[in-house]
């Protein structure tokens, strides 16, 4: 018989995390779940601590693969998953013991193709809660909440149906973005989305390393660029395109000024340029999040280069970029 829940872990040279993050899983409250960890070519101690899981855990299925990344490690993982739901969790990240039981239940009751959960956001010398907007949505207006920053794109922080990966794409290469591009497509197959109003559930572990943390590079930023046309390319052939349009281009937005908080001066005059058409195109956004703190250095680049980098070099000086 199918267990309802699986939780699918990708794995990737996490060994002194990993110990933490299987044990907060196998000690779930709900324990009618299968537990799949993909190790994407890990060449720390990993494998062997999850081998020593698994012989302690019968519920735990392990798959080893040459390494691929993140995103094509999920997928591995939902292709041997048999479960109803999907939850994911990063493997130097962790549980509460409660989580998966309640968000099955609140799936259940509610009949949810996804269940959004709060989360804590975790450093070195930070704690902070990061609890998602609640309600009850449709595939548009959760994709709207996305793309106007009231919820998180975070794969891993919803309970969701297995079924809704029948027609997902996967781009292989996409490092950082891959997690909004799976939760756009997801968002747009699901008809039932609701926040469970809770504790937070999940640790999402920041470490110095991390891509949100990492050194910036030029794969980064191309990365940065890609993920929202994928979505926009997504979404071109399907009947709501017109109803998200908007989003869509604020989340391209949002990459454009997400490159500029990386201090991506080279090509600020383009993106300004490309902003500039997008409020054309939707008077107003350049006054919603996330553009708005960055409005008038997008201003200063469409007018000139100079005018851009004076604009920059005050962003600077006054901690708007640090």
């Amino acid at each position: 018989m199918a267990p309802r829940v699986s939780v699918v872990i990708p794995v990737y040279n996490v060994g002194k995390q990993l110990e933490t993050c299987l044990q907060s899983v196998v000690g779930q409250t709900f324990t009618d779940l299968e537990i799949v960890v993909v190790n994407d070519g890990s060449t720390d101690d990993s494998p062997q601590i999850v081998a020593r899981f698994a012989r302690q855990d019968p519920r735990i299925v392990i798959i080893d693969r040459p390494n691929e990344g993140v995103a094509y490690a999920r997928k591995r993982g939902v292709e041997a998953a048999r479960g109803e739901y999907i939850q994911y969790l990063d493997g130097d990240d962790f549980l509460e013991p409660d989580a998966i039981e309640l968000l099955y239940r609140k799936a259940v009751d509610e009949q949810a193709d996804m269940v959004v959960l709060p989360f804590w956001l975790e450093s070195e010398n930070r704690k902070k809660a990061s609890n998602p907007t609640p309600g009850t949505y449709d595939s548009v207006s959760f994709f709207y909440s996305l793309a106007f920053c009231r919820n998180y794109w975070a794969v891993w922080s919803f309970l969701h149906k297995r079924s809704l990966y029948a027609r997902v794409h996967v781009e292989k290469g996409l490092s950082y973005g891959e997690d909004a591009y799976l939760t756009a497509q997801l968002t747009c197959f699901a008809r039932k989305i609701v926040v469970l109003e809770s504790h937070p559930l999940l640790h999402y572990i920041i470490h110095s390393g991390s891509a949100t943390l990492g050194n910036f590079s030029e794969k980064k930023a191309r990365d940065i660029e890609l993920y929202p046309q994928l979505q926009r390319r997504f979404y071109a052939d399907k009947p709501t395109y017109p109803q998200v349009e908007k989003a869509l281009a604020n989340v391209e937005l949002g990459a454009i000024v997400l490159l500029l908080s990386k201090r991506w001066f080279g090509e600020a005059r383009r993106l300004a340029l490309r902003a500039q058409e997008i409020e054309k195109q939707f008077p107003g956004l350049l006054h919603q999040r996330p553009a708005r703190h960055y409005r008038r250095l997008l201003k200063a680049y469409a007018r000139s280069e100079f005018m851009g980098k004076l604009m920059a070099r005050y962003y600077l000086l006054t901690r708007k970029i640090k």
